[in-house]
């Protein structure tokens, strides 16, 4: 695919970045880790151990602003669920669901995300859809696509808490200086390699620059050098511009419409000349909010890699989160009191 000519991280260093990230669904084990861990799985054996399966009613087991968890859901499914955070997660699932809508375009591009997933996970180890469901905890693939829904409500969450945290001049300074809108273009690249030294390259770069001056069209002269050249169409924003090279992201900046680089465009792949086809007008700071405290919060969590826990933890505390007994009460508090003063290490998933 040629559009991997324009990352900068090699095949390996991309194939272990998406494996870290499909590893995020093992065991559903995505938001709890380590010594956390250990403490939800003590509040499950102590549920296991006070109540037991069978004879589950309707009793409310825990309450929360707008609704209520009733024992016989807890258990409904727990021997099909990974124990350590199944609690939690039917705890959050009910109260986002009821505070976040998710538009319909929302939940394709999730049903889009979803299968993406399945298609690399193919791709890097061989799985069928199958395999992935069954070693990942999921019966069905509406069950995979009903949890990255939970998990899409559970990101916007964690949003809302990084605004308490980053403050509006924060997020219009990062808005001013480095948000922009879509810019389309696509390009001539010229690669170096074991056989085309870098001056060679940049020659041929020039012989077409050479052409193009002339007045000889931009897709009249790929095709001309086709069988020295790679060609492809690159869109990019301010917010996934970071896949790319930052002499590529630089230069298309600079370019109006309909205008090419005058010079050629070095990168660690070789040398670029540059199209740009269309810009389309910065977004409103309202559109892009979002996208910018996301960003500004991976800040947050280099600082401290238990920030979204103690996102949710608020989230419960403003629900009125409340067990109904005793210990399983006292065992959530000490949940909370870890979270809240862990210290920040990192730690291999």
């Amino acid at each position: 695919m040629e559009e991997k000519e324009m990352k900068e991280n090699n095949n390996e260093e991309a194939i272990r970045e998406e494996k870290k990230k499909f590893n995020l669904f093992k065991k559903k084990e995505v938001w709890i880790s380590g010594l956390i861990g250990l403490v939800l799985g003590g509040v499950i054996i102590y549920l296991l151990g006070m109540f037991g399966f069978p004879g589950l009613g309707h009793e409310t087991l825990i309450t929360f602003k707008g609704g209520r968890i009733r024992k016989n859901e807890v258990f409904k499914q727990m021997e099909e669920q990974y124990p350590i955070s199944y609690i939690l997660e039917l705890i959050d699932k009910s109260v986002l669901e009821k505070m976040y809508d998710v538009t319909d375009e929302e939940k394709e591009e999730i049903k889009e995300e979803a299968e993406s997933i399945l298609s690399m996970y193919q791709m890097y180890y061989g799985y069928t859809e199958k395999q992935f469901l069954e070693e990942n905890g999921f019966n069905t693939k509406e069950d995979f696509i009903d949890y990255m829904e939970f998990d899409y409500r559970r990101n916007l969450c964690v949003i809302d808490y990084y605004k308490t945290l980053i403050s509006n001049e924060e997020i219009e300074n990062y808005y001013n200086d480095n948000v922009y809108g879509e810019i389309n273009t696509k390009h001539m690249l010229v690669k170096t390699s074991d056989t085309v030294t870098d001056k060679q390259a940049l020659a041929t770069a020039n012989e077409i620059l050479a052409k193009l001056k002339e007045g000889k069209s931009f897709d009249d002269v790929a095709d001309e050098y086709k069988d020295k050249i790679t060609t492809e169409n690159v869109d990019f924003d301010s917010f996934d511009a970071t896949t790319l090279a930052t002499e590529y992201v630089e230069a298309s900046k600079k370019l109006e419409k309909d205008k090419y680089t005058t010079e050629a465009v070095k990168t660690s792949f070789g040398y670029h000349i540059i199209y740009c086809i269309n810009k389309a007008d910065k977004p409103s700071l309202e559109e892009v909010e979002n996208d910018i405290v996301e960003t500004l919060g991976a800040g947050l969590e280099k600082e401290d890699q238990y920030i979204r826990y103690k996102a949710l933890i608020k989230l419960r505390e403003d629900k009125k989160i409340k067990f109904k007994n005793k210990d399983l009460e006292e065992k959530y508090e000490e949940y909370c009191e870890q979270v809240n003063t862990a210290t920040s290490t990192n730690t291999e998933e």
